[in-house]
C-alpha cells in the first residue's frame, strides 16, 4: 500500500470531496479516483459512498482513514528523524492547545522558534483538555497544552504553571478601576463563561458553592473569541488567567483585575506529550521553549 495512495485517501476523508481534495493536493480529481480504486481493489471493499451531499466514508473507509492518519504521521516522524541525522534542523510539530494559552504563551514561543529555525513547520489546533489527550494518544499531536489536564498513565506532564484568575472586562466597566475583586461583588454582574466541561467553570462552581453564592452566566459559550467580544462590548465580565487576554490588555481593549487571594483556585496549565513517542529535533526544540515560557509565567 503506497504512501501516495494513503495521502490521497486521507485528504479526501478530511475534505469529504474529491474536487476539494484535488485542489488541496494540486492534482486532477481523476488521479485521486485511480488511487482510491486501487485501494478498494487491494482491500476488497468499497471505501467511499457518493451522495447528493458529497462523499461519505463507508465502515471500511472509516477504518482505513484512522489507520492512514497514523501511518502518515509515523512516516513524517521517520523522515524528521532522518533529517535530524543529516543535521538539517527541519521537521514538523503538531500542537493541540487550549485557546486561552495561545496569545500569552504559545504564539510568542512559536514566533521566536520560527525566527531561529525557519524550516520547522507548525500545525496548531485548538482543543479542550479531552481533545488534547485524544490528539496525543492518536498520534495527531506531538505536544499538548491545556488547562487542568487529567492525569493519564500514558501521558507525561513535562511542565506546569499555576496562574491566578482575573476578572476581565472593558476599560469602561464600573469595576475596571478596582485593585482586586471578590466573587461576592460579581453576583449581579453579567458573566460570559464556558460550559461545565471547562476547568474554570468547574472551579467557579466549587468556589460559589463553598460561599453559598449563585453565579450563573448570562452568556454561555466555549468560544474564547466570543467571550472577549462580549467583554469588549461592555456586555459581560470574564473569569480568566491574564495570559488568555494578554494581547487585548496590551492594546488597551480589555482590563484584567485580579481576584482576591483564595477566591478562586488557580488555573493550572499543563504541557504534555505522549509518553512512548520518540521526539524529533523540532519537537524537542519546541518543548524546550515552552518549558522556559511556562517557568516564567
Amino acid at each position: 500500500m503506497h504512501s501516495r495512495a494513503l495521502r490521497y485517501f486521507d485528504t479526501v476523508a478530511r475534505c469529504h470531496s474529491l474536487r476539494q481534495a484535488a485542489l488541496r493536493l494540486h492534482i486532477a480529481p481523476t488521479a485521486i479516483s485511480r488511487q482510491i480504486d486501487l485501494l478498494e481493489h487491494q482491500l476488497g471493499a468499497p471505501l467511499l459512498e457518493r451522495g447528493p451531499e458529497g462523499i461519505r466514508l463507508t465502515a471500511a473507509g472509516e477504518i482505513l482513514a484512522e489507520q492512514a492518519r497514523r501511518t502518515l504521521r509515523d512516516l513524517e516522524r521517520v523522515e524528521a528523524r532522518i533529517a535530524d541525522l543529516k543535521g538539517l534542523r527541519t521537521g514538523r510539530v503538531a500542537l493541540r492547545a487550549a485557546e486561552g494559552t495561545v496569545a500569552g504563551l504559545l504564539a510568542p514561543v512559536l514566533a521566536e522558534l520560527n525566527r531561529e529555525h525557519p524550516r520547522i513547520n507548525f500545525e496548531i489546533s485548538i482543543a479542550s483538555a479531552c481533545g488534547v489527550l485524544t490528539g496525543l494518544r492518536a498520534g495527531e499531536a506531538d505536544i499538548g497544552l491545556g488547562f487542568f489536564m487529567p492525569p493519564r498513565d500514558d501521558i507525561e506532564r513535562v511542565a506546569s504553571a499555576e496562574l491566578e484568575h482575573c476578572a476581565v472586562m472593558a476599560p469602561g466597566h464600573p469595576l475596571a478601576q478596582r485593585g482586586q475583586l471578590t466573587l461576592m461583588e460579581l453576583i449581579d454582574v453579567p458573566l460570559a463563561l464556558p460550559d461545565e466541561r471547562f476547568g474554570v467553570r468547574q472551579a467557579l462552581e466549587r468556589a460559589a458553592k463553598a460561599r453559598e453564592l449563585s453565579l450563573l452566566p448570562t452568556f454561555d459559550t466555549a468560544s474564547l473569541e466570543t467571550q472577549k467580544a462580549l467583554a469588549m462590548e461592555g456586555s459581560a465580565l470574564l473569569l480568566l488567567p491574564a495570559m488568555a487576554v494578554a494581547r487585548e490588555c496590551r492594546l488597551g481593549l480589555l482590563v484584567a483585575v485580579p481576584l482576591c487571594a483564595g477566591e478562586l483556585e488557580r488555573a493550572r496549565v499543563d504541557l504534555c506529550v505522549y509518553r512512548h513517542r520518540v521526539p524529533s529535533f523540532a519537537m524537542e526544540a519546541c518543548l524546550e521553549r515552552l518549558v522556559t515560557a511556562l517557568e516564567a509565567a
